[in-house]
């Protein structure tokens, strides 16, 4: 899809004119009628042919409206809601799209394109025993579907590894491991080069380069990427953490429509509490810019503290911060060496490792 840290501008220059005027003047009739489900039947036709040029920055707002449409759609016709289940599903939008085809009855009874959507949705975020439960009815009623029986082998092949790296979840939020399946969810929130930028992240040129990330995270053996999933909003961000031994490192972020509302510490707060619960982690490490200033209060929200030293030139214009029993600088810088080493990053410690002050002095 999209898979690119770009710019609004950057974006809209490949959305072409009338396309993107339709969405600006569709969204203004709705914002202007209250998100009248009526209005929006109308609308929506044109909205079908605009929505695959829709910008990542003003997806948001309409997901948000749309929210208004079915909270007050009684009665929309089957064909309203088969074009707005489509549209949902082109923006990513799973947990709008199973309440649109849940309300009225339509999940009790899906046309197998509604069907295909369903099984997509709980696929997508995570729910494996509904969507095989759903790739399965339709290969009841449409034997010669190959697409619901790509789907089916791809729940299974999914499952098996969640049996390994099982998800982490509370009433809020489920950290589902970051798989291939999640690449347009991700490109959704992505679009803001900040991400990219203060988690030291790839730009992404195109899919196939996401993909070949994702393969080389997950290679490392020690590293676990979870996709953050919001019970009502689906895909909102990602977190990260590689464990080495007994030592963590992590990152997190969160598009930027779901910023500042707790979402990223919650999300951390399960995926370090699963660490230290279940995967004997001791001390966990995190780097941020100095002026990162929401991070650096999130981190000590989250009760880590910043160390008395950074990395070395050129990256000196971070900080370096610690979750754990207290210990010495010195047994902080080590663990530090060590997890940079190991993690292949450009990044060290401007303070010398034992074995660099050990290593004897040749004239």
């Amino acid at each position: 899809m999209r898979v690119r840290s770009k710019t609004p501008e950057t974006d809209a220059a490949a959305v072409p004119v009338a396309q993107d005027a339709l969405l600006a003047s569709a969204f203004e009739q709705l914002e202007a009628e209250g998100w009248s489900p009526q209005v929006f039947a109308a609308r929506l036709p044109g909205l079908w042919e605009a929505c695959r040029t829709q910008r990542a920055d003003r997806r948001t707002p309409w997901l948000a409206g749309m929210r208004e449409v079915a909270r007050r759609a009684w009665a929309l016709p089957e064909t309203v809601r088969d074009a707005w289940t489509a549209l949902l599903a082109e923006w990513a939008d799973w947990p709008l799209l199973l309440a649109v085809a849940a309300h009225g009855g339509q999940a009790d009874d899906p046309s197998e394109r509604l069907s295909q959507r369903l099984a997509l949705a709980h696929f997508r975020l995570g729910n494996m025993a509904a969507a095989l439960s759903a790739c399965r009815r339709n290969l009841l009623l449409h034997p010669a579907s190959a697409w619901s029986l790509e789907l089916h082998r791809a729940c299974v092949e999914w499952q098996t590894f969640l049996d390994r790296v099982p998800p982490i979840e509370d009433e809020t939020l489920r950290l589902e491991p970051l798989g291939h399946q999640h690449c347009a969810d991700f490109a959704w929130q992505y679009w803001d080069p900040d991400i990219a930028r203060l988690c030291c992240l790839p730009v992404f040129g195109d899919d196939a380069a996401w993909h070949r990330w994702l393969d080389e995270c997950w290679g490392y053996g020690d590293q676990r990427l979870y996709a953050v999933l919001h019970r009502d909003w689906g895909f909102v961000g990602s977190v990260s953490l590689t464990l080495h031994g007994d030592l963590g490192f992590f990152y997190y972020w969160i598009g930027r429509d779901f910023q500042g509302q707790g979402l990223g510490p919650a999300a951390v707060r399960l995926l370090l509490s699963d660490a230290f619960d279940r995967h004997g982690m001791r001390a966990c490490y995190a780097k941020v810019f100095e002026h990162n200033v929401p991070s650096r209060r999130a981190l000590a929200r989250l009760g880590f503290e910043a160390l008395d030293f950074r990395p070395a030139p050129p990256h000196d214009d971070e900080l370096l911060y610690r979750l754990g029993p207290p210990q010495g600088r010195w047994d902080s810088a080590e663990a530090l060496h060590e997890l940079f080493a190991r993690m292949g990053s450009q990044t060290r410690v401007a303070v010398p490792s034992r074995g660099a002050l050990r290593a004897p002095c040749h004239a």
